[in-house]
C-alpha cells in the first residue's frame, strides 16, 4: 500500500481522486472505488463462487472418485470448479474462492484490509452451503443414511484430515508442509498472472489458476485429502465426522501462513503498479478557509 500524498491545489495531481472526508490534512481516510461493484454484490460473488468450487470439487471427491483414477478424477472437479466460477465471478469479485488468495493478496498490497474479514465470511458461508447440500443429498440415499455412520460418516470422505484420517497415513507435520508449500505456490500464480504487467495472460487467468488448483490438489490429495482453502475445509467438516472440526486447525494455518509468505515476496519484488490498486485515497486542501478537494 502507498502512503497517501499530499498535493497542494495550485498543482493537482491527476493520480489523486476522492471526495471530502476531513478538513484536517492528516487525516486520510480509504474509500470505496464508486467504479466497481460495492461490498455485498462482491461478497455475494465469493459466496456463490466458493459455492461452486466445493460442490464440485468435494461432489466429485464423494460421488465419482472411484478406481485407480479416483484422485485425478477429484483434481479435474477443483479444477474445472475454479475455472466456472472465476468466469462467472471473476469481474465482480475478483473470485478469490480462498481465505489464502483474499490474505495473500491484501498481503501483497493488491486488496483493502477492511475487506478482507467479508471476503472470508462469505467463502466460508459458500462453502459450508455446498457441503450442506451434499450432505442432504446424500442422506436422501437409504444405503448412505443407514450405514454404518450414517451420512455424517460419508461425507467424512471429503474432509480434510492427517494421521489416521490421512488417506495415505501421514502425520501432521508432513500435512502442514505440503498445505503450506501449496498455499504459497497458488497465491504465487494468481498474484502472477493477475498482475498489471502480465499482459500476455489476459484472458486466460481463469484456466491457469483452475489448472493450478487442480494439480497441487492432486499433489496434497495422499497427505490430507488435498485442502488448499480454509474455507473449503471448514464447508465440509461442519458436515462431517467430530475428528474433522478437531483438526480443523492445521488447514487454517498452514494455508494461512503460505500465503503470506507468497503475498510478502510479491510486495517487495512485485511492480508499484500492483499496490493497492482496489483502494483510493482521499484528500482535502485547505486554502484560505475555502476547502478544495483533489480529484
Amino acid at each position: 500500500m502507498t502512503e497517501p500524498t499530499h498535493t497542494p491545489a495550485s498543482e493537482p495531481d491527476p493520480d489523486v481522486h476522492g471526495t471530502l472526508v476531513d478538513e484536517d490534512l492528516d487525516n486520510d481516510e480509504w474509500v470505496d472505488d464508486p467504479a466497481g461493484p460495492n461490498l455485498l454484490p462482491r461478497m455475494a460473488a465469493e459466496l456463490v463462487g466458493t459455492f461452486i468450487l466445493v460442490f464440485m470439487g468435494v461432489g466429485t471427491a464423494l460421488f465419482f472418485a472411484t478406481g485407480n483414477n479416483g484422485t485425478l478424477t477429484v483434481a479435474f472437479g477443483f479444477a474445472l470448479g475454479v475455472i466456472i466460477a472465476a468466469v462467472i465471478f471473476g469481474g465482480v469479485s475478483g473470485a478469490h474462492l480462498n481465505p489464502a488468495v483474499t490474505l495473500g493478496a491484501w498481503a501483497a498490497g493488491r486488496f483493502p484490509g477492511r475487506d478482507v474479514a467479508p471476503y472470508i465470511l462469505a467463502q466460508v458461508i459458500g462453502a459450508t452451503a455446498a457441503g450442506g447440500v451434499l450432505f442432504g443429498v446424500s442422506q436422501s440415499h437409504p444405503q448412505i443414511s443407514g450405514g454404518e455412520g450414517g451420512t455424517r460418516t460419508y461425507i467424512s470422505g471429503g474432509a480434510n484430515g492427517f494421521g489416521e484420517h490421512s488417506p495415505t497415513g501421514f502425520d501432521w507435520a508432513a500435512g502442514l508442509i505440503i498445505e503450506i508449500i501449496i498455499a504459497a505456490l497458488l497465491v504465487a500464480v494468481v498474484l502472477a498472472v493477475t498482475s498489471a504487467r502480465a499482459t500476455h495472460f489476459t484472458g486466460a487467468a481463469p484456466i491457469i489458476i483452475g489448472l493450478t488448483v487442480g494439480f497441487l490438489v492432486l499433489i496434497a490429495v495422499p497427505f490430507t485429502n488435498g485442502a488448499l482453502n480454509p474455507a473449503r475445509a471448514t464447508g465440509i467438516a461442519l458436515w462431517s465426522d467430530t475428528w474433522a472440526l478437531q483438526q480443523l486447525w492445521l488447514f487454517w494455518l498452514a494455508p494461512l501462513v503460505g500465503a503470506l509468505i507468497s503475498g510478502l515476496l510479491f510486495r517487495m519484488v512485485g511492480p508499484v503498479e500492483d499496490l493497492i490498486s482496489a483502494e483510493r485515497i482521499e484528500e482535502t486542501v485547505v486554502i484560505d478557509e475555502t476547502v478544495i478537494v483533489e480529484r
